[in-house]
């Protein structure tokens, strides 16, 4: 193994890093606009049954 091959092997394992981290961050924006709405719904709720029309 030379200087060359090792070049290729951080540069390959930073990009599967590099991946796997922007899979989490979407996985967790999926997550938080969940909870923003599950939030949304609640707050709408309590805003229409306690200030009713």
């Amino acid at each position: 193994m030379d200087a060359l091959d090792i070049i290729e092997l951080i540069e390959y394992f930073r990009n599967l890093q590099n991946n796997e981290i922007k899979f989490e961050i979407e996985e967790l924006r999926g997550y938080i606009d969940i909870r923003f709405e599950e939030l949304y719904d609640k707050l709408t709720e309590y805003i229409d049954s306690n200030h009713p029309l």
